[in-house]
């Protein structure tokens, strides 16, 4: 209610004492959207999230610059339902629907004391209520499969880098199973709604997420924003991108490069964006409106 009156600092402040100081504002930055729509707020698990960490200590550059300022930018443009495929704590569900009030989000996380964390923050919000948790992993096929999770990171960080592939980390702690499902049976068990955007970060299996995608790809021609680590299976997305008319866009903080031949895997910009090519004019103007990023077209 407080945040509804606008008095966002005594609603800071009242959220402060009910969380024992761990929930965090965080602010979208600002569009066409009343200012109440542009926030909402992340538990800091006693600076054990690693997104709400990088953001508080360096603002809203400070996690995977400039993937959340063009994420929002895409879900502003169109404003349906945003799949975030390894949803984690769920931050990028949280900036969709905080960044238009129309978005919905579909947050897919397979950990199970991750989702726990993932549902906390949800709830933490009014525009949460927009957001579905559905607590699987999306691979190649519709039934169960083995989760290999790491050791617990030395100082207390969520760690979240659990992976469908075995061989993703080099020490496996353990193994859980979890229910999974292909994108395409993942978006017909939601009903298949409307999808603009589409987030995929699993931990080395991006390209079999994709591969799972014909008929949601057939219906909605998403945005994908892809993370692609080196090691990572480059000609499956070469073959994604040819096979279905989309446009590789290479993210790093300060550029984005749109259309080179060949995606090339780059440590200090794993982030890529796979556009229709009819929506590449559309999302290369959206580009030229993030703040500190030049836009760079390969002829």
């Amino acid at each position: 209610m407080l945040e509804a009156a606008g008095a966002h600092t005594l609603a800071d402040h009242v959220d402060r004492i009910r969380s024992g100081a761990d929930l965090v504002p965080i602010t979208v930055p600002s569009g066409s959207r009343a200012l109440r729509a542009r926030r909402f707020r992340m538990y800091a698990l006693d600076d054990r999230d690693q997104v709400v960490r990088a953001i508080r200590t360096s603002g809203w550059l400070g996690f995977e610059a400039p993937l959340p300022s063009v994420l929002t930018r895409l879900v502003r443009r169109w404003p349906d339902t945003m799949l975030d495929v390894g949803a984690n704590t769920g931050f990028y569900s949280l900036v969709a629907v905080t960044a238009d009030r129309h978005a919905r989000a579909i947050a897919y996380e397979p950990v199970p004391e991750i989702v726990d964390l993932l549902r906390d923050n949800v709830a933490a919000n009014s525009q949460g209520g927009r957001i579905t948790v559905a607590p699987i992993a999306i691979g190649d096929h519709n039934g169960t499969a083995e989760l290999h999770l790491p050791p617990p990171q030395v100082d207390g960080t969520v760690e979240t880098s659990a992976s469908l592939d075995p061989g993703f980390k080099e020490e496996i702690e353990r193994v859980v199973t979890v229910r999974v499902h292909t994108l395409d049976g993942a978006w017909a068990a939601a009903g298949r709604p409307q999808v603009s955007v589409v987030k995929i970060d699993t931990e080395g299996v991006e390209e079999v997420v994709l591969a799972g995608a014909t008929q949601l790809v057939a219906a909605c021609r998403p945005v994908f924003t892809v993370e692609i680590l080196e090691g990572a299976d480059v000609d499956a997305h070469d073959r994604f991108c040819a096979d279905r008319s989309y446009a590789d866009v290479a993210l790093n903080p300060t550029e984005a490069v749109v259309g080179r031949p060949r995606i090339a895997p780059h440590p200090l910009s794993p982030n890529h964006l796979f556009v229709p090519r009819e929506r590449l004019v559309a999302v290369v103007d959206e580009l030229q409106h993030v703040p500190r990023l030049t836009v760079t077209q390969v002829a």
